[in-house]
C-alpha cells in the first residue's frame, strides 16, 4: 500500500536528497511510503508512479544492486551446466611399448 505525504507535512533529515529520486531534475515535493520503502519524489513523478533510478543503500547494501537486477542481470544465480566435453578417456592400463616395434 503506497502512501503519498507532502514534504510540508513530513520531516526531512540532513542526509535526504533535495531533488527527485526518479527524474533528478525537479525539487522534492512528495514522500512515497510503502513497507520498507521511502522515496523522495517531485509531484509529476509521484502521480505517474515512476520508480527511483538509483538506490544508494538497498537492502543488499551494494550501490545500484537491486533485487530486480539480481533476478535478471549478470549477478543472478547461475544455472547448472555440464562441463565441456573433454574427449575420450585414455585407455587403462596404459599400453607398454615393446622395444624394436613401432607403435601402431
Amino acid at each position: 500500500m503506497l502512501i503519498l505525504i507532502p514534504v510540508s507535512r513530513a520531516k526531512l533529515t540532513a542526509t535526504d536528497v533535495e531533488t527527485c529520486e526518479a527524474c533528478w531534475r525537479q525539487p522534492v515535493a512528495v514522500i512515497r511510503r510503502a513497507p520498507g520503502v521511502r522515496d523522495l519524489l517531485c509531484d509529476t513523478c509521484a502521480t505517474e508512479g515512476n520508480p527511483v533510478r538509483v538506490e544508494l543503500f538497498p537492502p543488499l547494501g551494494i550501490y545500484r544492486l537491486t533485487q530486480r537486477r539480481l533476478d535478471a542481470g549478470k549477478h543472478s544465480k547461475p544455472t547448472p551446466q555440464l562441463p565441456p566435453a573433454q574427449g575420450p578417456h585414455p585407455p587403462r592400463p596404459t599400453p607398454t611399448l615393446t622395444p624394436g616395434v613401432p607403435p601402431i
